[in-house]
């Protein structure tokens, strides 16, 4: 995973399109929980019987294995669908019904599905024993990883955006040899300090004064109001892919300095921005491609989030004492 981590900073740094290595995160999500699903599906398999609306009743059913994801999966179904068709309800009880009923529907479609074309069957190997869906079952495991892939691909983007954003962030301020006694990454607890009240941010930056600023950072951002959140907080620098004219034109109004990491110059200009903070940092170097490369290699094998935040929380704690 740093690996991967390391090459989509590398690209987000050189303003280059990485959506196809975000890709490969939910690729590689999907290949690990679809090895999970086959690996209940073969057991069931084995126990025969009714064995689609046991493991749909098993994973659903509050007193059974429960796992509200497979619950839904195995139902063929995701979330925002139950949603759509319970009136924005989403209870165990109600995943559990439409997931008995979809099943059925699937059931009762396919029986009576007169002389298919294609025929479609699907086997699992383990080792060397071999397990057989027929026609039906096969139609409703395709039907079952498809609502898995549903679900990952629906929170894949965001949620990429989220494991890059902190190691990111980490190695801008790395790059410009800000002391790591002059920012926070902050985590979850810390978001509710009194430092910042409930603003969720991502980072805090100190100046030579000991007053701070807040960053936010986000990535892949598909519509203005994820920037109008950003603006709402009032956060000092926000850090994004792009940003429409119109978007930066009111940032500029609030006060709000934007940088967008589309850009080739967006080290330099961040650094601008701290520097006229008087935040103690350097001026970036003139990183050739491969240079860049190797430096965000060292640097994300030292990333340590948990270290960090323990370090964090010391460091917030002496700063609450000082401005108390």
């Amino acid at each position: 995973m740093r690996k991967l981590l390391a090459e989509i900073i590398l690209a987000i740094l050189c303003g280059k399109d990485y959506r196809t290595l975000a890709l490969a995160v939910i690729n590689e999500r999907f290949v690990t929980t679809a090895q999970d699903l086959i690996a209940d599906i073969f057991a069931y398999k084995k126990i025969g019987g009714n064995w689609i609306e046991k493991l749909v009743n098993d994973f659903g059913n509050k007193t059974g294995k429960y796992n509200k994801y497979k619950g839904l999966w195995y139902g063929c179904l995701n979330e925002k669908t139950v949603k759509n068709m319970s009136g924005n309800h989403s209870t165990k009880e109600i995943r559990l019904e439409y997931g008995k009923r979809n099943i059925e529907s699937l059931r009762l479609l396919m029986n009576n599905f007169e002389n298919p074309q294609f025929q479609l069957r699907v086997s699992i190997t383990k080792e060397d024993e071999t397990i057989e869906l027929d026609e039906v079952e096969s139609m409703i495991f395709v039907n079952m990883i498809s609502a898995m892939k549903m679900t990952l691909q629906g929170g894949g983007w965001s949620e990429v955006g989220k494991v890059v954003e902190k190691p990111l962030l980490y190695i801008i301020f790395k790059l410009l040899n800000v002391s790591d006694d002059d920012y926070i990454l902050l985590p979850d607890k810390i978001q509710k300090s009194g430092l910042v009240g409930n603003r969720e941010i991502d980072a805090i930056i100190f100046s030579k004064d000991r007053e701070f600023m807040t960053v936010e950072l986000k990535l892949l951002v598909g519509n203005p109001e994820i920037a109008d959140e950003a603006f709402s907080r009032g956060v000092d620098l926000f850090l994004t892919e792009t940003l429409s004219e119109m978007m930066k034109e009111e940032a500029k109004n609030i006060g709000v300095t934007v940088v967008e990491l589309r850009k080739e110059r967006s080290l330099r200009e961040i650094y601008d921005f701290l520097r006229m903070r008087k935040v103690n940092c350097t001026e970036p170097e003139v990183f050739t491609e491969p240079m860049l490369k190797n430096q965000i290699d060292v640097l994300i094998n030292q990333w340590d989030e948990d270290k960090i935040n323990k370090e964090n929380i010391k460091l917030l704690e002496k700063l609450k004492e000082l401005t108390s």
